[in-house]
């Protein structure tokens, strides 16, 4: 009886997936994340124009880039972007927004999965998180915007809760977008004492490049560096993290930079030293480290689900309401019109900042080493 509960509980949150994914497609929610769905980001544009032979970051040193990229897909990503998406490269724009929303519905699914057996949900705390999850405002505009977000967000979880191949393959997945790389790879070191993903995944890049720099006799150099400059031009500010916050200071971008991974892998020491260990703990630091060092935008936010989950699994009733009420608050208090005129003030990103400090601090405390 139980079972069959259970599987009418997976096959109504399908089903609910389906249709509100439909919706948002259809822009039935367009005056509720105030945007349409014009799969804006989707990473197409340089993989057709790589079959086309046309060398995206050549363009972009000669200024005429935009000319060539459809909407915001710039190729701000790692190189090994432009391959993975080579898969849907001979498509029309159309059918790849066709194979972006079916890929998205699928690893929906799957991350159903990931949770009934990989931690202790019950079946219908599960279907609730996630019915919860995927009315959310970040998530509608993930799905909306076909960012790549979505492919780090379900990489994560692969990286933590599997091993081996899947893990690497997350892991791999989780250093094509920059942003979300960092953190993940001094925890990797640290837990595994072993830079062997590290390495395999540096290889790995580096082949991309050399294979684009030998394509298209270009400079290796260039081409390495090229994802980082494209992206410091072409990528919004953030709406909460230090990086924004920061601004331009210090002037120096590296300077700046190695500030930031200071600030976010000494963060990750002191916690891991002092607290006890359990996966879904592990996942929720990193996602709150990456959100609060790192540049982030608005859909970024769905990465407060492991959050969630651990103060469904781990936490008593004050913590409890505490972190439910702020997740509810950046799914779906943070944006709306009121707050759409200031969004990106200081003094507003500064007090969500502390909000997410709170989460930090709530997770943190209540998963301290006893003395």
């Amino acid at each position: 009886m139980k079972k069959i509960k259970n599987n009418i509980l997976f096959v109504f949150y399908i089903f609910l997936l389906i249709y509100t994914n439909v919706l948002i497609i259809n822009d039935t929610f367009f005056n509720y994340i105030y945007r349409s769905a014009n799969f804006s980001d989707l990473q197409w544009s340089p993989s057709v124009l790589f079959l086309e032979n046309i060398d995206v970051y050549k363009s972009f040193f000669e200024n005429n880039l935009r000319d060539l990229i459809h909407e915001s897909g710039f190729p701000n990503y790692s190189t090994s972007s432009i391959y993975i998406h080579l898969i849907i490269s001979k498509m029309s724009f159309e059918n790849a927004n066709k194979f972006w929303f079916i890929l998205f519905t699928f690893l929906m699914i799957i991350l159903y999965k990931i949770l009934k057996k990989k931690t202790e949900l019950k079946d219908i705390e599960v279907f609730l998180i996630l019915s919860f999850f995927i009315f959310s405002k970040p998530y509608m505009i993930l799905l909306s915007s076909a960012q790549f977000s979505l492919i780090s967000f379900f990489s994560f979880f692969l990286y933590f809760f599997y091993k081996n191949k899947k893990k690497f393959i997350g892991f791999f997945l989780i250093s094509v977008k920059y942003s979300f790389f960092p953190i993940i790879l001094f925890y990797d070191i640290i837990k595994h004492k072993s830079i062997k993903f590290t390495l395999y995944t540096l290889i790995l890049s580096l082949i991309f490049v050399l294979h684009y720099s030998f394509y298209f006799e270009s400079s290796f150099f260039n081409n390495l560096i090229a994802p980082l400059l494209i992206a410091k031009e072409t990528t919004a500010s953030g709406v909460l993290d230090l990086q924004t916050l920061m601004g331009n200071h210090p002037k120096n971008d590296f300077i700046r930079y190695i500030i930031l991974i200071f600030i976010g892998v000494s963060g990750l020491l002191i916690i891991l030293n002092y607290t006890k260990r359990n996966t879904i703990f592990d996942l929720s630091i990193c996602s709150l480290l990456t959100l609060l060092i790192f540049k982030h935008l608005y859909y970024d936010f769905v990465f407060l689900l492991p959050v969630l989950i651990y103060a469904t699994l781990h936490t008593k009733k004050i913590a409890k309401y505490i972190i439910f009420l702020i997740v509810f608050y950046f799914w779906f208090i943070y944006l709306n019109n009121f707050t759409l005129s200031f969004l990106y003030s200081k003094i507003f990103m500064l007090v969500n900042f502390i909000f997410i400090n709170i989460l930090l601090g709530i997770v943190v405390i209540t998963n301290l080493k006893k003395i």
